[in-house]
């Protein structure tokens, strides 16, 4: 499989790239989902956040998994172990990578899960 890496970075530290990303983002007035996430990054990169755009089917490396799911890469190395978090092994070698959408799934289902125990303490407390 095939990993692609991007070739052009923009830096939303510049003020030309943060002023190009809110223009464009303002001449985005669909409602398609397609232009609602392109307009979404837009407005990131206008406010100086940093965005990664990763096919589902991409690699990452496990300390990779890790920042996109905000944990260690030592809990990613455990999902990894416990089942979790599907990966495979390089050819004759210890090190994992894992799919792009495979760490996109954990992060939704990590998600409904706060989510629903978020649901049951309001429950609780009313």
């Amino acid at each position: 499989m095939a990993t692609h890496a991007l070739t052009t970075a923009l830096d939303p530290v510049d003020p030309a790239v943060r002023s190009d990303a809110k223009n464009l983002a303002e001449r985005l007035v669909g409602d398609t989902p397609v232009e609602s996430a392109v307009r979404s990054m837009l407005n990131d990169v206008a406010h100086g956040a940093r965005i990664v755009v990763l096919r589902a089917e991409d690699e990452v490396t496990p300390a990779e998994a890790a920042d996109i799911l905000g944990v260690t890469r030592q809990f990613v190395d455990r999902l990894c172990e416990d089942g979790v978090l599907a990966f495979r092994r390089l050819p004759g070698s210890r090190h994992r990578r894992i799919r792009v959408q495979e760490v996109v799934d954990v992060a939704a289902e990590r998600e409904r899960r706060r989510e629903g125990a978020d649901a049951i303490r309001a429950a609780l407390s009313e």
